[in-house]
């Protein structure tokens, strides 16, 4: 556990680097990880963390980055998720650099596929047929993400790019709110590291699931920052990163409850050996009768 130990007060300092972050006091890091269950002895395992509900962006027009595009939704038949309405912005394709958009959605809302809760938040498949998409729900927001990033509506002569943070106007925080939001950061940001201490500490001795689980942890921040540094107002508020560090600690607590799920599967049952006894009387012939039982059988 020596590479564990060595590597945990780096990551840690690189997770409380959110901007207008709070220091978390000892009491909310204990708060966040009551008893012990499931990890090493001695080690906590933090409370349960429950996925967005999809109500949370019922009702709303979020726009990615905070400033570009338009999406809004709406529950759908046997409570699905439908898009109401979609709207990408891009440059155009014979001009780079020349803004354009592209109205996806024309009258009929678009209909999504859940996909289950793989890193821990609900997951919906979007099949555009120019424009395949994922979106993660989270509190108020998305998180698109596509590969190739970009799409082209050649007809509409528009390259757009969908993937990042789908969330309310940048501008739209006022001074409580963002108040609000940083106490808040600071609170996520301890119950981060600590699902983060939970699944390192689930791994036991297996030094290449350490090394794998704190690489991932060390690039989180780096990721964080490149999600959210083009969100408006973002140092002001902090929204996109709050956001981000929640999803985090839902997909740590999933692979923390995974691991564990592995741990207590009973193992494979091993098959008896057969004995080297065979039933053929001519492999086995039966032993010679001794002198005792002989003797007895000649007088008889």
């Amino acid at each position: 556990m020596l590479l564990a130990a060595l590597l945990i007060p780096a990551l840690a300092r690189a997770q409380l680097m959110l901007p207008g972050a709070l220091q978390a006091s000892p009491s909310a890091a204990e708060k966040a990880a009551p008893n012990p269950g499931g990890g090493a002895p001695g080690q906590s395992k933090p409370a349960g963390l429950k996925p967005p509900s999809e109500e949370t962006i019922f009702g709303q027009e979020l726009s990615r980055d905070g400033f570009a595009g338009i999406i809004a939704f709406q529950r759908g038949a046997g409570k699905g998720l439908e898009i109401t309405r979609l709207t990408i912005a891009g440059e155009e394709i014979s001009h780079p650099g020349e803004q354009c958009q592209v109205e996806v959605v024309a009258g009929t809302p678009i209909q999504t596929r859940f996909a289950g809760r793989p890193n821990g938040v609900s997951r919906y498949e979007v099949e555009i047929e120019t424009c395949p998409l994922s979106l993660d729900v989270l509190e108020g927001a998305v998180l698109v993400t596509r590969a190739p990033q970009t799409c082209d509506f050649r007809a509409a002569d528009c390259r757009v790019d969908p993937a990042g943070l789908w969330g309310p106007p940048g501008n739209a925080f006022g001074p409580d709110q963002s108040k609000q939001l940083e106490r808040e950061r600071g609170r996520v940001d301890s119950v981060m590291l600590a699902k983060f201490h939970a699944l390192l500490s689930s791994a036991g001795k297996d030094n290449e699931a350490i090394k794998q689980i704190a690489s991932e942890q060390a690039g989180f921040s780096s990721e964080r920052e490149v999600t959210c540094r083009n969100y408006l107002r973002e140092d002001i508020h902090g929204f996109c990163a709050l956001r981000i560090t929640q999803a985090r600690a839902l997909a740590l607590q999933t692979a923390f409850e995974d691991r564990a799920k592995a741990r207590a599967k009973p193992p494979m049952a091993k098959r008896t050996p057969t004995s080297d006894f065979k039933l053929n009387s001519k492999a086995n012939p039966k032993p010679e009768p001794g002198p005792a039982a002989q003797s007895k059988a000649k007088s008889e």
